[in-house]
């Protein structure tokens, strides 16, 4: 589509084209693409954009068709095979290009205000210029531009404009993108001006959170009440350092996990439960945003005690550690506190609830690896020391990474143009440690487990970052004695006790819960961002683990959601058959929002002094249209050493997202089948088999004899709004509850 540019108001009209290239294959550099006079404009995950030269394309469009003639052309035959040849399409990139966010809900009538990304320049001469075009574009329009930013890589401006003049301004060839102004999920306007005497509390009862952390504030409005502070299991023979805001935002988070939202429809706040909190951390000496453990104990020692006290004296069996190392742990080991952890979530029956870690951001953007939080993020995010620290590593803990929730600085006056978030809400927070988790499976999707809000990280124009902007982070209780109730945090601290209250929701829902099948519901509820779209199965996990928890179908089914459990115990190295009941009323019609859900979880001893981390695995396999004799006869036959699937046809379910054996190595495990179409004919019942294998180094061993473990299938159709699947679940219900089978 040609589109008019002018240098000046009385310059002639140049037919200019802005096109992309996608290619699998990539370019190594602008330099084989000026070759054929094209001037490159910008490149993104899908294509390279650019825009023809001065002669409108003829060079370009020549030099293409020598090319499919098989004739050489200035420049070398070589530098046409290294461009043409990794070329998969070519396209205009036109008006519904450059539509951005908020552009599709603009009102039909009136003025608007937009936001006008510019192709990045060169120098400050070309930025200009092509920021005096959009002027010209704009006035001729009869809009006008309210702030700007002429920075080359970084150019934009802010304009006000009748939306009928969108469409032509839409095919300005200089233009990237138009979208409306960003608004933050929640701008310090919303929270700063609260007073505590018109804060309402709404309280309900929940499950007590374990908060191992800095000494929270127990007089804040929202932890009044229902806090309880424990001493120390330890004396530090010195007075702790005044408390920092550390200790108090993550209780608080603890207990209402989501201020921001509350606040956003009014003064009112929901708080679940209460928190039983020991302090093991105190601020950094001359920085109180920092935490650190108190140098004359040994960590681990401290944080296990801690966790002993508060299990025998308040019953806690949810705990959060909203601290982990600062380095990554290294691909073949794992310490000490995660092993330790581990082994108390297996002695106790305890959840305890572990943050992924935080990339340290500096104030200009460089990492310590040389690569920037911004123009490399995501990749940067699974570069070896950017990946999980201790003690995230542990098998048996729920480890939580961050994502954003918001996208947005702060609204300033006048705006800051050039300021931008890095990561689009539901994605990966460019700070956030990254899985995959201990193992020897290079495919292996064992870490983290769940995300929740963390925050996000502004970029400014001249590339410094600010990680503590009040419009991107997680808003949580200030724990001063004075000024604001709020405040603003970034980071997997705050993303830890989201999880860890939905765990203590899920035990208060049912008490007799074991961590085993806590986990397992967590696992089964939780929801990919929308930051996972896209990705590859390894690299989604690494960053998202299963999901967001969404803690309403964690703790209760609906009727086009339904959720199986079983917890139990089972002979080592044997096979389990559990019975799936499958309502006719399910199968029938053809639907492509079916899903069957399997969740596993299980808590197997653990030996970091072995190669193979955890003593024991366990998979799970699933068949249709048989019995359970024989399903048991084959499993009767199979070498113990070498277990195959039972059945090679249809009879077993195939395609489960993500495969049978990618969480071989985790102790907690979803896979999901989504089949359109069922055959009602394949029975009432499938059968779920899980199979559990003892590491050779650990057989044979008279303190391990058998295995705790839970198991949740959930029967999932969103659409079909006339089922009840929970009723029909109950009345499908006629073959025995499970079976065993040695192998």
């Amino acid at each position: 589509m040609p589109v008019a540019s002018a240098r000046s108001a009385m310059d002639g009209v140049d037919a200019r084209f802005v096109f992309k290239i996608k290619s699998e294959a990539g370019f190594a550099d602008d330099h084989i693409l000026s070759l054929r006079e094209l001037e490159v404009l910008g490149t993104d995950d899908s294509a390279t954009y650019f825009v023809l030269a001065e002669d409108g394309g003829r060079a370009f469009a020549a030099a293409l068709e020598r090319y499919g003639q098989g004739e050489d052309v200035e420049g070398g035959a070589g530098a046409l095979k290294s461009l043409y040849n990794k070329i998969d399409s070519i396209a205009i990139y036109g008006p519904d290009d450059r539509r951005g966010p908020g552009v599709e809900d603009l009102p039909e009538v009136g003025l608007v205000t937009l936001d006008v990304t510019v192709w990045p320049s060169h120098d400050m001469s070309e930025a200009l210029h092509r920021l005096a075009l959009l002027e010209l574009r704009v006035n001729e329009l009869g809009g006008q531009i309210v702030a700007q930013s002429s920075i080359p890589r970084f150019t934009a401006a802010r304009i006000k404009i009748d939306v009928a003049a969108l469409t032509p301004l839409l095919a300005l060839y200089i233009i990237e993108s138009v979208r409306t102004p960003p608004v933050p999920f929640i701008d310090p306007s919303d929270w700063r001006g609260i007073e505590a005497e018109t804060l309402s509390v709404e309280w309900s009862d929940s499950a007590p959170v374990g908060v191992l952390d800095d000494l929270p504030s127990s007089s804040h409005p929202l932890l009044e009440g229902h806090i309880r502070v424990h001493a120390s299991p330890i004396a530090l023979g010195r007075s702790w350092r005044a408390p920092g805001p550390h200790g108090t935002m993550v209780a608080g988070i603890a207990l209402a996990p989501d201020i921001a939202g509350d606040l956003r429809a009014g003064p009112i706040v929901r708080v679940m439960g209460s928190v039983d909190a020991i302090r093991v951390l105190e601020p950094v000496d001359g920085n109180p945003e920092a935490t650190q453990f108190p140098p004359e104990v040994l960590p681990a020692s401290l944080v296990v005690d801690s966790i002993r006290r508060l299990h025998a004296q308040g019953n806690v069996r949810v705990f959060n550690l909203s601290f982990g190392f600062d380095r990554d742990y290294g691909a073949s080991h794992v310490g000490e506190f995660s092993e330790m952890l581990d082994e108390l979530a297996r002695e106790l029956n305890i959840v305890i609830v572990v943050a992924a870690g935080n990339i340290s951001v500096p104030f200009d953007g460089v990492l310590a690896s040389g690569h920037h939080v911004a123009d490399d993020y995501p990749s940067h995010l699974h570069l070896r020391e950017h990946q999980l620290a201790q003690p995230a590593n542990a098998a048996i803990a729920v480890t939580v990474g961050g994502i954003a929730h918001s996208d947005a600085p702060a609204e300033r006056n006048p705006p800051r143009l050039g300021d931008r978030a890095i990561a689009h809400v539901g994605h990966v927070s460019p700070f956030s440690r990254t899985g995959p988790g201990h193992g020897q499976l290079a495919n292996r999707m064992n870490k983290p487990d769940f995300v929740a809000a963390a925050g996000n990280v502004i970029i400014d124009d001249t590339g410094f970052a600010n990680i503590r902007d009040q419009g991107t982070g997680v808003l949580g209780p200030a724990s001063r004695a004075s000024g604001p109730l709020f405040r603003m945090g970034h980071g997997t601290s705050f993303a830890t006790p989201a999880v860890s209250r939905a765990a203590a929701a899920v035990l208060h829902e049912y008490p007799d819960a074991s961590a085993n099948l806590v986990r397992a519901l967590l696992a089964s509820a939780a929801e990919l961002p929308a930051g996972a779209n896209d990705l590859d199965e390894k690299t989604r996990h690494a960053r998202y683990g299963f999901g967001v928890v969404r803690l309403s179908e964690a703790v209760a089914s609906r009727p086009q959601r339904v959720t199986m459990t079983y917890e139990g115990e089972m002979a080592v190295d044997t096979s389990v058959i559990h019975p799936i009941p499958i309502p006719r009323g399910f199968s029938l019609p053809r639907s492509s929002s079916r899903t069957i859900r399997i969740a596993l979880a299980f808590d197997p001893p653990v030996r970091r002094t072995r190669r193979e981390y955890t003593a024991a695995t366990m998979v799970t396999d699933a068949y249709r249209n048989v019995d359970v004799d024989s399903l048991m006869e084959r499993l009767s036959q199979q070498d113990p050493d070498n277990p195959q699937p039972l059945f090679g046809d249809r009879r077993r379910l195939q395609n489960f997202r993500p495969p049978h054996t990618a969480h071989r190595e985790s102790t907690l495990q979803v896979k999901d089948w989504r089949p359109t179409v069922l055959e009602a004919d394949d029975g009432d019942a499938y059968f779920v088999v899980l199979t559990h294998r003892t590491r050779t180094w650990f057989r044979d061993r008279e303190d391990y004899r058998s295995q705790p473990y839970a198991l949740t299938v959930t029967l999932l159709d969103e659409a079909r709004t006339e089922l009840d699947l929970a009723m029909a679940v109950t009345q499908t219900v006629t073959v025995r509850a499970r079976n065993r089978a040695r192998v």
